[in-house]
């Protein structure tokens, strides 16, 4: 099998493998959210222990480094909070842990406005626009939140399913035409001896 059969048929697995995923999770979205919900609980917990370490390394305001202290230990608590409800409580309690989330996502935009307001001061103005992007997208998901908070999560869960299906199948069926496809044949037009004999006397 030459290195480009190789490479299609990995392709095609790899698409496999994210079409089925794609299918599952729409079939069984409630347990791909409680999933979800450790996952995003374990990257709050990092986040909250991060943010802690980073107020001992990083020159803050006093308000600055206050704001961001309380992050770093309310991340801590909604990480642990949001993987407990997760394995533990009832599917009504997913709610409430939105809800939770929502409040973090609140908090952590004042946090990103504030830094986007002292970049100057700390000679980290070419931040500016990292902190703004970063306060207006965390506000904006938690303002969807605090609306419909697990109807957005099951519709944002569901249209990346559905883009995995796409993507899986486009990726199938894309390869599996590449493999089966014939080479081209390509002519190989051979000169007669008497031809290259005037090319010779030339």
């Amino acid at each position: 099998m030459n290195i480009k059969n190789k490479g299609l048929l990995k392709m095609i697995l790899v698409g496999i493998v994210i079409l089925v995923v794609g299918i599952i999770v729409i079939n069984h979205t409630d347990s791909f959210l409680k999933i979800v919900m450790i996952a995003a609980g374990l990257g709050t917990f990092i986040d909250g222990l991060y943010t802690l370490n980073g107020t001992k390394k990083w020159k803050y305001t006093d308000t600055t480094k206050k704001l961001a202290m309380a992050k770093g230990i309310e991340s801590i608590a909604i990480g642990v909070a949001a993987v407990l409800i997760a394995i533990f409580a009832a599917d009504t309690a997913l709610t409430v842990m939105v809800y939770i989330f929502a409040i973090g996502l609140v908090f952590s935009s004042v946090v990103a406005f504030q830094n986007a307001a002292t970049a100057k001061k700390f000679g980290i103005e070419d931040m500016r626009s990292n902190f703004l992007v970063e306060g207006v997208i965390t506000l904006l998901i938690a303002i969807l939140l605090f609306f419909k908070p697990v109807d957005t999560l099951v519709k944002v869960v569901q249209v990346l399913a559905i883009g995995f299906i796409v993507v899986g199948g486009i990726m199938i069926v894309v390869g599996v035409i590449a493999l089966f496809k014939k080479p081209d044949t390509v002519e190989v037009v051979v000169e007669s001896a008497e031809t290259v004999d005037d090319k010779k006397k030339d």
